[in-house]
C-alpha cells in the first residue's frame, strides 16, 4: 500500500492525499467551485459521509460547522489512510471512519477496481466508466488517460447503511459520491429510518439512466429531489449530475 503525502492542493493549504491530481480536483470542486454551496445545516448537524475519499468533504462541512458529528464510510484502504491523517493533521473532533463500503446487502468481500492516479473513480462497476474516459480525453492526451484507469482489484466488505443510523437523532445530510453504487446505498436504508433522512446529497454519473432512477426512488422515501448541474461542468460535461433531495 503506498502511503499518502502531503500535497499542496492550493496556495499555502496541503492535505494528506494519494494522487495530487484527484485530490487537487476534489479541492476546487468543493472548496472553490461551489458543489455543496448550497446546503444548509444547522449549528451542530450529524452528517453521513458516504465515499469519503480522502476526507475533504468531511474537512469542507468541519470548517463550516466544528460541531457537526460526521461517519465517514470509505472501502480502500490508502484512502482510508489518507483520511486518518487529515483528521488528525486539522484536529477534527466527533468523526467517525468506517472502512467499508455500502450497498443493499452486507456482502463480507466482493471486488472493487481501485485506481491509484484517479481513486475518486474507483468503483465496484468498472464497465460502466467509458464515457467518462471518453469525457477526459477532451482534456487530456490518451496515454495519459489510459494511465489515469490503469487500476488493480481489491476485496471490499459491503455494509448496509441501517447499521450506522440511530433512532435518537435525524440525519442532517446523507452524502453520496459512490461511482455506481448509490441506488444499493440508498436500499441499504430501512424503511422504518426513512424519516430521519433530512437532506440527501448525490454526485452521480447519469448512466444507464441512474438520476431518473434515483429520482424515483428518492421519491417512494418520502423525499423532494431537483437534479442540479455540476457548477464546474462545461457545456459539453453531461455526464455528471447533482441530486439535492430535501424531506418537505
Amino acid at each position: 500500500m503506498t502511503p499518502p503525502k502531503l500535497t499542496e492542493v492550493a496556495e499555502g493549504f496541503s492535505v494528506h492525499a494519494v494522487s495530487a491530481l484527484d485530490a487537487r480536483f476534489l479541492y476546487r470542486e468543493m472548496f472553490e467551485g461551489g458543489t455543496y454551496a448550497g446546503i444548509s445545516l444547522p449549528d451542530e448537524p450529524f452528517v453521513i459521509d458516504v465515499g469519503a475519499n480522502i476526507g475533504l468533504f468531511t474537512l469542507f462541512v468541519k470548517q463550516r460547522r466544528p460541531k457537526a458529528r460526521i461517519v465517514a464510510f470509505e472501502p480502500l484502504p490508502e484512502l482510508v489512510a489518507a483520511l486518518h491523517a487529515n483528521v488528525a493533521e486539522f484536529g477534527l473532533h466527533d468523526v467517525s471512519v468506517h472502512e467499508t463500503a455500502l450497498g443493499s446487502e452486507e456482502v463480507a468481500g466482493v471486488s472493487f477496481r481501485y485506481y491509484p492516479l484517479l481513486p475518486s473513480s474507483s468503483t465496484l462497476y468498472p464497465q460502466d466508466q467509458g464515457q467518462l474516459k471518453e469525457l477526459l480525453g477532451r482534456s487530456f492526451p490518451p496515454r495519459v488517460v489510459e494511465r489515469m484507469f490503469q487500476g488493480r482489484e481489491t476485496t471490499v466488505t459491503v455494509e448496509r447503511l441501517s447499521r450506522h443510523i440511530g433512532t435518537d437523532r435525524p440525519v442532517d445530510l446523507l452524502k453520496i459520491d459512490a461511482v455506481g453504487s448509490e441506488l444499493e446505498i440508498l436500499r441499504g436504508v430501512d424503511a422504518e429510518l426513512r424519516p430521519l433522512l433530512r437532506n440527501v446529497f448525490i454526485d452521480v454519473q447519469d448512466v444507464h439512466g441512474r438520476v431518473a432512477e434515483l429520482c424515483a426512488y428518492l421519491r417512494q422515501m418520502g423525499l423532494e429531489p431537483s437534479v442540479l448541474k455540476p457548477p464546474m461542468a462545461d457545456g459539453e460535461d453531461t455526464l455528471n449530475h447533482l441530486i439535492h433531495a430535501v424531506r418537505p
